[in-house]
């Protein structure tokens, strides 16, 4: 959990409005919070120097020497689509053809 505080005001408010809730709704929003803490990282991330990230990239390219191109393009075409459809999900890009400026 994070170890900066939350106003109580806004904690008393959210526990009122969970309280009213149905018992699957409160499940819900449980399931919810556990998600939310699972993106988060849960402590402060630090920026790799250029040499630590040519060092990681060189690690990675040594595990992937051995798997076929197919395997690696089929791969990167997938992980492409995923993050294209985040990008839909969260608004922040649209789906079909770029019409222009």
């Amino acid at each position: 959990m994070p170890s900066r505080s939350v106003n109580p005001q806004v904690i008393g408010q959210l526990a009122l409005k969970l309280s009213s809730l149905p018992e699957e709704d409160v499940q819900l929003v449980a399931e919810f919070v556990g998600h939310l803490e699972e993106k988060r990282p849960a402590g402060p991330v630090r920026s790799l120097s250029a040499m630590e990230l040519r060092e990681e990239a060189r690690k990675r390219a040594r595990l992937l020497r051995d798997v076929p191109r197919e395997q690696l393009i089929a791969r990167f075409l997938e992980v492409g689509e995923q993050i294209r459809q985040d990008a839909m999900a969260k608004g922040t890009s649209f789906d079909g053809d770029w019409t222009g400026d």
